[in-house]
């Protein structure tokens, strides 16, 4: 075997096992764990909990987010709220004052979402912590769901399910599609041992296993989680929890929100080198192949094609050319709304994006230049 063959070999390997093996493999080994869904608690049964949501500037949707959370089926007796306001220069903290069992915490200076977090569990007093933002809204049933599944032995986490309303760009139909597709894996990660991770949107932990968070941290919703399993406890994820979103239905809203996660897994990766270690990492098998490895296929993707092109075989050229056909196809797709009306380019040019964003945010990261302000996106 020639030098450009086991490069393209090794390359189109990775990217085989990260997007199609490990997903089969993961969903083949829920298969053979089966397990029904914990029966939702009755009223008596459940426990008190404490919603907290960190805003910015969200005068115009605070309200909109509490009366939500007061519409769950769910004990108000029992449900406390802090939302905390992380520097608003809005009427954010004003329009919340005075409401039952709301409290709210504000100072002037903007420090994040994590010190927001931090500050607000520092007053918790209840056994369960409910994380969610402002913008999504929940079914009723959705935190009763959360907290039964919780509530089962050797649970420390459980994520619930962002659903995306009906897309209007076939760019947004994409991002669904792929979107299901990381959804797939969580709920076959659930089942078989853990979720690397949670949806940020409406999340619930034991408060007892949370561990505070460092300053300018991206990702609470995979560090937490992740600490939580590193105390011998397991992340799930109940599809019954839904909170419903609308999905970005342009490519550049979608790339600052990727650029702001991908960024994120490396800085949790630089700050927490024991995510690499099988011996203390519980789900490592789990956690390189969903997120490590995804980070490198952006490599191997530069790897297949240049090997390939490059190669003396015919045949290993001929996959070089049609690589090239997929890439003009992207290009195609994310510069002229007319392209990205076919599906296949529209997929593409989705599939691309997100991996050159994936590149990016490295780069930015290794530079010292990556945002880690917390905004909308």
């Amino acid at each position: 075997m020639s030098t450009s063959e086991l490069a393209f070999f090794t390359a189109a390997g990775l990217i085989c096992y990260t997007y199609a093996f490990y997903p089969v493999a993961i969903w083949l080994l829920a298969k053979l764990r089966p397990t029904a869904p914990a029966p939702l608690l009755p009223d008596e049964a459940l426990p008190a909990v404490t919603a907290v949501i960190a805003a910015h500037n969200e005068e115009s949707r605070v309200l909109n987010r509490l009366n939500n959370l007061r519409a769950l089926n769910y004990p108000q007796d029992r449900l406390h709220v802090i939302f905390v306001s992380d520097g608003s220069t809005d009427r954010t903290a004003e329009v919340l004052r005075g409401h039952a069992n709301v409290e709210v915490i504000a100072y002037p200076e903007r420090r994040g979402k994590a010190h927001a977090i931090n500050t607000a569990l520092l007053t918790v007093k209840t056994p369960v912590v409910l994380f969610c933002d402002v913008r999504q809204e929940a079914r009723p049933d959705a935190l009763r769901a959360l907290v039964s599944t919780l509530m089962q032995p050797g649970n420390g986490a459980v994520s619930g399910e962002l659903v995306h309303r009906t897309p209007g760009t076939q760019v947004a139909a994409n991002i669904g599609l792929y979107w299901r597709y990381e959804k797939w894996i969580r709920r076959s990660e659930s089942q078989a041992r853990s979720v690397v991770g949670a949806t940020g949107a409406f999340y619930a932990i034991r408060t007892a296993l949370f561990r505070p968070l460092e300053p300018g941290t991206l990702l609470d919703d995979f560090e937490t989680p992740m600490q939580i399993v590193a105390q011998g406890h397991a992340v799930r994820f109940d599809a019954r929890a839904e909170v419903f979103d609308d999905l970005q239905t342009e490519m550049a809203g979608e790339r600052k929100r990727k650029l702001r996660t991908l960024g994120g897994n490396f800085q949790s990766f630089a700050r927490h080198p024991w995510l690499f270690m099988p011996w203390r990492n519980p789900i490592w098998i789990e956690f390189v192949s969903h997120k490590v490895l995804r980070l490198a296929v952006p490599y191997a993707m530069a790897v297949a094609l240049a090997s390939s092109l490059c190669a003396g075989a015919a045949w290993l050229q001929a996959l070089g050319l049609l690589q090239l056909v997929f890439y003009g196809a992207a290009l195609a797709g994310m510069n002229s709304t007319l392209a990205r009306r076919n599906r296949l380019v529209a997929f593409a040019a989705v599939f691309v994006e997100l991996n050159w964003t994936a590149l990016q945010a490295g780069v930015q990261f290794a530079t010292g230049r990556l945002d880690t302000r917390w905004d909308k996106t």
